[in-house]
């Protein structure tokens, strides 16, 4: 790796101040750089929550690396950084057959990373020589990490493509892929593939964890773990990304969220979103894309480990304009919407339990007293008589509760 030119003590001085600023993670950099990447990807990478969730691990994972290695030298180039979630969503792309789209999608999260350093070193200094100086070596040092990098990922890929196309998991997640974009394909055809019987009951189950610390064989433990607790007569696992595992369990018996979380309490930091039963391979079908709606919800909710879609259908029919739906929630909930999220889960709970204080305060574990105490203050700060607008705020509170507070409000606690 070639030595840089010596800098100027200034202009490093500003290099160090854009990493400090960098490394504080602000929203609207990363917002900026997670919507330039996704707008040069396949839909698919934006669609589904795992791939989504391992494409922003990335992004954010080079962010802090490059930042981090500036602070410390900041005339120095910088080493490739190869870690987990950046090999994870590369091995995924090469597996998906679309890795001819790294470098598109690397030099777009790039712009708009050089974009937000430029607007950031102008709030560090606005002398014109040392900015000046600071701002070419930061951009030739950006410009040779993404490329180093990309250099660095297509030899990896290439060593490994073997192991990443063949085998029994390539295959199977080839065939179900087909099956779930509605290829034409016999059910017999699709059985014999997949050594799984279509004539029966289906549930969806996905798997997943952090893309930081992905554990493969912890997420094929806990999905025969899910097989054995619902005893299912037939259970097809494929891996879906370097994080999750897409699960189909055949004619399984009730599947319910408490179950499936006392099954799976060992395998640390494995998530469980569950499709509805359904039949057939468009059952099959179907039941997978709820649980997939299920999941984007739940990955919201860092503490709910398992969700069934049950749980979460009318807020998925709610949600798929995220914009509309922070403005109903503002709307129908007033200074509720920002306030103690004690409140409420409390006023959530009531509307729940019917409008019933003692059958809340059962579920809440606390006194039917102090159920009716928050409610009397939550109410207060609606916007109209829970009396005559319950459906409207008790919809508005499972949005809230599923999306999280609005951004640049804090964020604590949530039932």
């Amino acid at each position: 790796m070639r030595r840089a030119p010596r800098l100027s003590p200034d202009a490093a001085a500003i290099i160090r101040g854009v990493s400090e600023l960098l490394l504080d993670e602000p929203p609207a950099v990363l917002a900026d750089q997670h919507d330039a990447v996704f707008a040069s990807i396949r839909e698919m990478f934006r669609s589904e929550p795992s791939l989504s969730a391992e494409v922003m691990a990335s992004s954010r994972g080079h962010n802090l690396h490059w930042a981090a290695s500036l602070l410390r030298d900041p005339g120095e180039p910088v080493a490739v950084n190869l870690s987990t979630e950046v090999v994870g969503i590369a091995r995924d792309a090469f597996r998906l057959g679309v890795a001819h789209d790294l470098p598109a999608a690397y030099h777009a999260g790039k712009s708009a990373l050089w974009r937000n350093w430029m607007r950031l070193a102008f709030t560090v200094s606005t002398a014109p020589a040392p900015l000046q100086e600071a701002l070419d070596v930061a951009v030739g040092s950006l410009n040779r990490y993404i490329d180093d990098t990309l250099a660095a990922l297509t030899e990896l890929l290439e060593s490994e493509s073997a192991e990443l196309t063949r085998g029994t998991h390539a295959q199977r997640f080839e065939t179900v892929s087909l099956l779930l974009e509605g290829a034409p394909m016999t059910t017999e055809r699709a059985s014999e593939r997949l050594g799984y019987r279509f004539d029966r009951r289906h549930t969806a189950v996905v798997l997943w964890m952090d893309p930081r610390e992905p554990d493969p064989r912890a997420l094929r433990r806990a999905a025969e773990a899910v097989g054995t607790a619902t005893r299912a007569r037939q259970v097809l696992s494929v891996i879906a990304s370097s994080s999750s595992t897409w699960t189909w369990l055949a004619n399984a018996d009730r599947v319910e969220a408490s179950a499936l979380e006392a099954a799976t309490a060992q395998f640390q930091g494995v998530r469980i979103a569950v499709g509805p039963d359904d039949t057939g391979v468009d059952g099959f079908r179907r039941s997978h894309l709820d649980a997939v709606e299920a999941q984007r919800l739940v990955q919201r909710l860092p503490t709910l480990r398992v969700a069934t879609f049950a749980d979460v259908q009318l807020v998925a029919l709610a949600t798929h304009d995220d914009v509309r739906a922070r403005d109903f929630v503002s709307r129908s909930l007033g200074r509720l919407a920002t306030a103690d999220p004690e409140l409420q889960s409390t006023l959530r709970t009531y509307i729940r339990e019917q409008f019933n204080a003692s059958r809340a305060a059962r579920v809440l574990f606390t006194h039917r007293n102090t159920v009716l105490n928050r409610i009397q203050r939550a109410e207060a700060m609606l916007p109209a008589p829970l009396a005559t607008n319950g459906l409207e705020i008790g919809v508005a509170l499972e949005i809230l509760h599923w999306m999280g507070p609005p951004p640049g409000t804090s964020d604590g606690p949530r039932a």
